[in-house]
This record gives C-alpha cells, structure tokens and sequence, in this order.
C-alpha cells in the first residue's frame, strides 16, 4: 500500500474522530497531542503485521498499546488518558463503517489498560508460577517412579 496514501486517509480518520461529537470527549490537555497519538497508534498496528487499517485485529491492537505508545515522548498525564481516547477513536470507526469488530477492539483496549498504565510507570509485570514447584527429593513427574534429583532434573543441563 502506498504510504502516501495510508497517512492522507489515517489523517482523514483522525480528523472527522476530532471534529465529530465523539472527538469533543477530548480533554483540553489531551487536544494538542490527540491527532499525533491516534496516528501513531493506528500506523504502528498496521506495521505490526502488514494489515491495512481496516483489517486491524487484536494483535495489531495489543503491540499498538502495550509496545509503540508506552514508548512515546508525552508526560505521564497524558499518556494515561491514551486508552481512553483509543477507544473513543476505535468505536467511532465502527460506527463509520471503517472498522469491523470495532467493539470487540474497543473491550480489549479497556481490558489491556491496567497493563498499559502499568508499563507507562515502568513497572513489569508480576509473573505468577502456573505449577506447583518440583523439589529435588519429589517423585519425578515422568512417571518413572525415581526421585526428581535421579531422574530428569540432569536432563536441564544438558
């Protein structure tokens, strides 16, 4: 696709989001960098992949938020008013036709929010052990009847 051409229509779709009624939702502090922002977000979910801006899935949309945005150079005020805006901008796309799945989109955006609020402050986030943990005295989980230390534990060396 040309480049030239994705910028003018991402342009056109920012534009009418922010003149539209939707776009009047945009705080005042938010209004200067709103254009800049959605840009961004929509160009890097489409890089993401190579999809064209009306074929954006949850992949797209989930490195979007979570791996370009955090990255941008805003103050942290405005970077935590991003999902809001994101899904303001999204849902009006449905509603134009431009989009599909837009509510599908709109409900991953807010539930990836504590994540993107959480990677705006440079928090990681907290793993949580699936299993329980195996002891070196434990029978092995292979079945094999012999202690863990016996049997498989030597097989992560290797």
């Amino acid at each position: 696709m040309d480049s030239r051409w994705l910028d003018e229509q991402l342009g056109n779709w920012v534009s009418d989001f922010l003149i539209d009624d939707a776009g009047q939702k945009v705080s005042k502090e938010m209004a200067p960098h709103a254009g800049g922002i959605l840009k961004a977000f929509i160009t890097a979910a489409c890089e993401y992949q190579g999809n064209t801006a009306d074929q954006l899935g949850e992949d797209d949309i989930r490195h979007s938020l979570l791996d370009h945005l955090p990255r941008l150079d805003l103050p942290l005020s405005i970077k935590s008013g991003i999902p809001e805006i994101l899904r303001g901008f999204v849902e009006d796309l449905g509603q134009r036709g431009r989009l599909a799945e837009s509510q599908t989109l709109s409900a991953l955006i807010h539930a990836l929010t504590p994540e993107y609020l959480q990677r705006i402050e440079g928090k990681t986030p907290t793993l949580t052990r699936v299993a329980a943990k195996i002891g070196r005295n434990d029978p092995c989980p292979c079945g094999s009847g012999k202690k863990y230390k016996k049997c498989c534990l030597n097989l992560l060396d290797s």
